[in-house]
């Protein structure tokens, strides 16, 4: 396991190698598996238009080819037995090799299944461009969410480090007062039982910071020992614009995963228009060039042959099985596929973007309350602290008085992180995300 620095150290001061966000952003860019999978998809996918284009631009073709001949046999002369009415059969035995070099050339001039296809295809090479933002968005929120992971569990860890020591201090008080026969062993029996509890609570907070360290280091491919800490007087407010509706329809017209679902539809549309196409005539613009040699025959010689063609092909078709018509049906149920695809998205998007904002507003209330708790639960600990010196408390109403205390540090500091996650969040289903947003929340640090 990774040595474990003090959380209360990691709270307080960042030392001088801890690490940022925007660092360990610019090294998962480039570094992390996924995106580095997406952008050789997008590449890959980038050639579809090219290879789709090539069914209607010019297409030539040369060939060369080489032939024995051999031939061997007996023949009469047709014009020595008309003049004497017999001819003597001659003996032939000829051996030759002939080549032939063919130039081809075609140029598609009505092919609507293919000029179809080729619209599909930038429509889908779209949806790929979508695709990798979307990506690229998804990094920036990994990201963000392994590094504040850590710093939660950091926390989590210094609330439990301190409770654990507050909790170690009451039981070694309340020994003390038992020896000299203030208390009843019920007293200590309670302060240990409680010690217990958090003693098992601190090694658990210890193994979740060792996870999220590693959860970060999977992104990079690099360990970490100590991040930038979260600066305590950050404010934290809703974002603009105000409105949730502004928020809705920024979603529904920039959110990655919508304009891969109009892409994707509007290519099935394009589909649909080729596979229709099938049953309409093409027209192509075909020639040829040859040069070669004619086979030599037992009256031939092999001679040098050279042909030139051009000509215009149409093709009609007239029958296949019924496999077009199947071609033209399948295409048009991926078209409505496609179209129920995006009104999925359509109203996810409307549902996350709300659900978020909602959560956003909780969390600013949250937080200022939760703030107020800390200084209340302090109020009510030294009071208990001093009913129980006095005789007027006993030791579990102060253990449960530093509970509460410690509970309200770590819910104020989970609020503080919770906000964050959900702003980003929000911004990636507003389609708004960006870089600029990780410089934004690295302002919130505090400096190495």
């Amino acid at each position: 396991m990774k040595k474990l620095l003090p959380a209360l150290l990691v709270m307080t001061a960042s030392g001088a190698n801890a690490t940022d966000l925007s660092t360990i952003y610019e090294q998962a860019a480039s570094n992390d598996a996924q995106i580095a999978a997406a952008r050789a998809t997008r590449e890959a996918n980038g050639y579809n238009v090219a290879i789709a284009r090539g069914a209607i631009l010019p297409q030539a073709q040369a060939s060369y080819s080489t032939t024995k001949y051999k031939a061997d046999g007996e023949s009469a002369s047709v014009v020595e037995f008309i003049n004497t009415g017999s001819a003597t059969p001659r003996s032939y035995d000829s051996e030759y090799t002939g080549q032939q070099f063919q130039i081809t050339a075609s140029q598609t001039l009505f092919n609507l299944n293919s000029w179809y296809t080729y619209q599909a295809a930038r429509s889908a090479d779209s949806g790929y461009a979508a695709q990798l933002q979307l990506s690229e968005q998804e990094l920036l929120l990994r990201t963000a969410q392994a590094y504040f992971d850590v710093l939660r569990a950091a926390e989590n860890l210094a609330t439990a480090e301190a409770e654990e020591k507050a909790v170690k201090r009451s039981l070694e008080q309340t020994q003390q007062r038992y020896e000299v026969g203030l208390i009843a062993i019920t007293d200590v029996q309670e302060a240990q039982a409680t010690y217990d509890l958090t003693n098992v609570n601190l090694l658990t907070m210890q193994a979740n910071l060792d996870v999220s360290y590693e959860a970060l280091e999977a992104l990079t491919g690099q360990r970490y020992d100590d991040i930038s800490p979260l600066k305590s007087d950050v404010t934290m407010a809703m974002p603009v614009p105000a409105a949730v509706s502004e928020w809705v329809d920024s979603g529904l017209n920039k959110y990655a995963g919508i304009v891969m679902a109009q892409s994707a539809k509007e290519s099935a549309r394009l589909q649909r228009n080729a596979t229709r196409a099938n049953h309409l005539p093409t027209v192509s613009l075909q020639a040829s060039y040859t040069l070669g040699d004619s086979a030599p025959s037992y009256t031939s010689y092999p001679t040098d042959a050279n042909s030139r063609t051009i000509g215009l092909n149409i093709s009609v078709p007239l029958l296949a099985g019924g496999s077009m018509y199947a071609q033209s049906m399948q295409s048009a149920s991926n078209l409505a596929v496609a179209d129920y695809q995006l009104e999925s998205q359509r109203r996810t998007v409307k549902q996350n973007v709300r659900s978020l904002y909602r959560q956003l507003q909780t969390a600013v209330q949250n937080i200022d309350a939760r703030r107020q708790s800390i200084t209340s639960a302090e109020t009510a600990l030294k009071a208990t602290q001093t009913g129980y010196e006095v005789g007027t408390r006993n030791i579990v109403e102060v253990l449960d008085a530093q509970r509460q205390l410690f509970s309200a540090q770590s819910l104020y500091a989970n609020a503080r992180f919770d906000y964050i996650i959900n702003l980003l969040n929000l911004k990636f289903y507003a389609g708004t995300l960006n870089e600029n947003d990780i410089m934004v929340l690295n302002s919130w640090l505090q400096p190495s």
